[in-house]
Parts: structure tokens; C-alpha cells; sequence
């Protein structure tokens, strides 16, 4: 029988912790069903089981803070939907590297001691709080940040779940590191649960089902979070850019010339994010079909209910031996696995791993590595 509790790091405490922090607190709380979470259960253990034993920034306004109380500092923009009880973790200085190019810098004042830390001292952090699992949120665009967070990560013998763009999943020289550390990897990019990107490739796939040509689509996205802000700047967006046309790319269409989000930051939208989507396709007798979604969700709570998978996942994974990036799940979690899937066949797999993990006597070893 396996620890009860899943002790997990946050790097990033930004609306995406905030909202996941919340998502925990509350299934603890909650009745067999709460809405938003596909699985009660994933290798036996419950969101309520996650405990949050560190957690990194570089916002001097957030470092010293109880994770609690962090999570609601400006400029985070994640509405507060559940009271958090103080946590007994501070929020620790991370390494700066290029957390805060481009816009961020101009919201963002770096704690002083953010300038001189190293991945040695996020490693040694990690060891000190007997973490099993790190979430990495960092912004987007902040590669040597990320991957500086991921070595650490593979150094202290904690599964890692990217929720960036950023390659680490994607990174031979990272990959073989976990898997020489035997730690397991998920990565990269995020899905949102019903997110612009789930849709659009659901839709794809429909279309592509019944036999029909997708001459055209788009996929135009706007919001008013942190997220949106730091994207607006053309050199921190590159790598959310090419993620986005992957995921197109794995639901079977040409994404070269496909203009796929973020789109813009809109200040008043907050935590929102408007997804306008077409897609142009071709029928038989080279009839038209056409259409027109504008999808708005909440981000970051849409942000929740995937870690809230990639966390038990990652530690079920542990639990199994399983080292390097897992495979059977990554392109229903995330948007730039190292192999994408339809949606369809991604969610199989997905749900098989979980069903294989709710039988004790049968250990899961698909993606097992020697």
C-alpha cells in the first residue's frame, strides 16, 4: 500500500496555482463527485490527497508569503472561489535566469536573492521538503528557467509535470536524464480541460470522420490574465505558437500556415479567456461546410483539472517504476507530447493507463524503461 499523501512542489505561483491550490482544498471537502475531475480515484489516490510541502517565485511581493496567502498577491488574476487555510509553506525564492523578460518585467519586481540562486538550490529545496512530484508554471518563453527547474527536478528524484512550452518532454539531453535518475517526466504544454485547443481538434477529428476536407480554420484567442500578458510580447509567444500547431499537426491537418493563438491581451477580461474559432471544410460534391465557435472559459480552473490528473499520474508512475516521459498519457495531458495523438485515441489511452492503475495486482509497464 502506497502513502496515503502526495507531496507535491509548486514552481510559479501564479492564477494556475491558485487555482489548483483551491481545486485541492475543496476536494477535501467534497462529496464522491466534484465536477471538473474525471477520475475520483488514479492509482488510488483522491486531489484531496495532494499536500503542498514547497514552493518557488521570484515576485519579491510573493516570496516570504504563505502559500495561501500568495496565491492571491497581484498580479495574479485567478478569482478566489474557495477559502484556503494557511498552509505552513513559504514561498521560497527561485532562480531568475529569464523568468521576467520581455513584459512581465514590468509588473514583476524580482526578490534580491532571485538574481544569485542556482537548480542546485531548487534541488536542494526539494530534498529538504521530501517532495514527490514539481509542477512547473513558469511563464512562457522562460526556457533556461524551465529547464533549470527540470534538472533539479531529475537531480532530487522528483517526477516533474511541464505545464509550459517550453521543451523538456521534447529535450533528448532532459529525457535522458530522468530516465538515468529513474524518475518519471510529463511534458509539454498543458491542455486546458475544455480548452480552445481540445475543441478544436475534437473538431477536426469529427470533421475528418465522416470524410470530409478541412480547407481552412483558425484558432484566434484573447484573455486578460498574466498568462495573456506576458504573451503579447512576439518573443515570449514563439514557443506557445508552435505547440498550439503541433496539436493541430497530431489531429491529422497541414497547421504550417494555420493562425493559431494568443491573440491579444484584453486587461478587463481577467481570468477569462474568448476563444473565436472557424473551420472551413469540404463535403461530398465539393459542398461547403462551415463553421463559427466563440468559446469563453474561465483559464485557470480550466488549467486545474489537467494538473489535477498530471499530478496522481505522476506519482502512480513512481509508484510503478515507471522513468522518463509517460508516454500513454502525455498527448491527452498536454499539447506538445514528444508524440501527439488524435483525440480520440489519446483519451483511450489515457483512460487505459488509469483503469490498469486502479488494479494493485497488476502494475501498469507500457512505458517502462530499462
Amino acid at each position: 500500500m502506497t502513502d496515503r499523501f502526495i507531496r507535491v512542489a509548486l514552481a510559479g505561483i501564479g492564477s494556475c496555482a491558485s487555482s489548483f491550490v483551491q481545486a485541492t482544498v475543496l476536494s477535501r471537502d467534497s462529496g464522491p463527485r466534484m465536477a471538473g475531475v474525471m477520475h475520483e480515484h488514479i492509482g488510488g489516490y483522491r486531489l484531496g490527497d495532494v499536500e503542498f510541502v514547497a514552493a518557488f517565485d521570484v515576485d519579491g511581493n510573493k516570496v516570504g508569503q504563505d502559500l495561501a496567502d500568495a496565491i492571491a498577491v497581484a498580479p495574479t488574476a485567478a478569482l478566489n472561489h474557495v477559502p484556503v487555510p494557511l498552509t505552513g509553506v513559504r514561498v521560497r525564492s527561485g532562480p531568475l535566469l529569464d523568468g521576467l523578460d520581455g513584459n512581465l518585467s514590468e509588473m514583476v519586481h524580482p526578490h534580491p536573492d532571485c538574481a544569485s540562486l542556482t537548480a542546485a538550490d531548487v534541488t536542494a529545496a526539494l530534498r529538504q521538503s521530501r517532495a514527490q512530484v514539481l509542477v512547473c508554471f513558469l511563464p512562457t518563453g522562460s526556457t533556461a528557467a524551465v529547464q533549470a527547474y527540470a534538472r533539479a527536478s531529475a537531480e532530487a528524484g522528483v517526477a516533474f509535470v511541464n505545464a509550459t512550452p517550453e521543451p523538456v518532454a521534447n529535450r533528448a539531453e532532459l529525457v535522458e536524464l530522468f530516465v538515468s535518475r529513474g524518475v518519471p517526466l510529463l511534458g509539454d504544454d498543458l491542455r486546458s480541460h475544455l480548452g480552445a485547443t481540445t475543441l478544436h481538434t475534437a473538431l477536426l477529428e469529427l470533421l475528418q470522420s465522416r470524410g470530409m476536407h478541412v480547407a481552412n480554420t483558425y484558432q484566434l484567442n484573447v484573455g486578460g490574465n498574466m498568462d495573456f500578458y506576458n504573451l503579447a510580447d512576439p518573443t515570449r509567444s514563439r514557443s506557445k505558437q508552435i505547440s498550439k500547431r503541433r496539436a493541430l499537426t497530431s489531429a491529422g491537418i497541414d497547421s504550417d500556415d494555420v493562425a493559431a493563438g494568443p491573440n491579444g491581451y484584453v486587461k478587463y477580461l481577467g481570468d477569462r479567456k474568448v476563444c473565436f474559432l472557424r473551420i472551413e471544410a469540404e463535403g461530398i460534391l465539393g459542398t461547403p461546410v462551415s463553421m463559427e465557435i466563440r468559446l469563453e472559459v474561465e483559464d485557470s480552473p480550466n488549467a486545474a483539472s489537467v494538473v489535477a490528473n498530471a499530478v496522481r499520474i505522476a506519482r502512480t508512475a513512481a509508484d510503478q517504476g515507471l522513468v522518463g516521459v509517460v508516454d500513454p498519457v502525455c498527448p491527452f495531458l498536454f499539447k506538445s507530447p514528444p508524440a501527439g495523438l488524435p483525440e480520440s485515441e489519446a483519451l483511450r489511452r489515457f483512460q487505459h493507463f488509469v483503469e490498469k492503475s486502479a488494479r494493485p495486482a497488476t502494475a501498469y509497464t507500457g512505458a517502462a524503461r530499462s
